[in-house]
């Protein structure tokens, strides 16, 4: 029995190996992207503070600039979305600032 699983492993790693993937149309060509019948023009999004990009414990342009409503909408905008603004941190620092000199770092 112990000797079957292995083989059995064995194939299914083969089997994983030997697969190719031959695209006839790269996934950079213009037009590859549709909203097919989706109204992509407006975009909203309201939620917590993971959807504001909190990250490390603080509020900041790189946590932002990466949070899933940022991504959603960059990918909307390959479909003929329209333009999303979102209101970032005026820094990159996070943390207590006091004249912008960071006071306390992050938690």
């Amino acid at each position: 029995m112990k000797n079957i699983i292995k083989i059995l492993i064995g194939l299914v790693a083969v089997g994983f190996v030997s697969c190719d993937a031959d695209f006839e149309n790269p996934v950079t060509e213009s037009g590859f992207y549709t909203s097919g019948t989706a109204d992509l023009s407006n975009y909203v999004s309201v939620g917590n503070s993971l959807t504001a990009g909190y990250a490390d414990g603080a509020l900041y342009i790189t946590g932002q600039n990466n949070s899933y409503p940022n991504i959603m909408a960059q990918q909307f905008a390959l479909a003929g979305g329209g333009e999303f603004t979102q209101p970032l941190m005026a820094d990159n620092i996070g943390g207590l600032l006091s004249g912008g000199n960071q006071v306390f770092a992050n938690r």
